[in-house]
């Protein structure tokens, strides 16, 4: 088992921070974003504050689909923001699954710094807050790739305005 329990990916991406974050803080957006290719879709609202919690529908293979429910961790407009997602203890039949297994202790964080026209975006993913080792065994969730992926469809969304 690895030591490391963190991630980064960084990217400039060729617009003002103000449009960068309002697709990071709209979940329906996330899933048109996502390197990882598990995002399905919300039904939540945009992300307003700390504390805030909204659902995003998932899909892992070999487990199926399932829902998260994520606590923002980190808000500050146009240069955080962050989120702890975990299993809804109500999603069916991954839950059933995972039954005994304590989901949670990972975050998302993306950091917005404003380089002229142009915004560098920090994407960190922290697993070291897990403490159930059963779930620590699915971390990381996602690979170096997949966070520059996100980062690059971002880069995409954002800039083609």
């Amino acid at each position: 088992m690895s030591d490391v329990t963190q991630m980064e990916a960084r990217r400039v991406v060729h617009a003002p921070a103000a449009r960068v974050f309002a697709v990071l803080a709209d979940p329906g957006r996330h899933s048109a974003i996502d390197g990882s290719g598990m995002l399905r879709g919300t039904e939540s609202g945009p992300i307003t504050a700390t504390g805030q919690v909204f659902a995003m529908n998932m899909h892992i293979d070999g487990l199926g689909d399932y829902r998260s429910l994520n606590t923002v961790t980190e808000f500050e407009p146009d240069a955080v923001v962050g989120w702890a997602p975990r299993l809804d203890p109500d999603c069916g039949e991954v839950a059933e699954k995972l039954a005994g297994i304590t989901t949670g202790g990972h975050t998302y964080t993306y950091r917005l710094r404003e380089a002229g026209d142009d915004t560098e975006v920090t994407e960190t993913y922290d697993w070291s807050g897990v403490t159930d080792p059963k779930f620590e065994a699915f971390c990381p969730m996602v690979s170096p790739e997949q966070l520059a992926g996100t980062l690059e469809k971002l880069a995409g969304a954002v800039e083609a305005r």
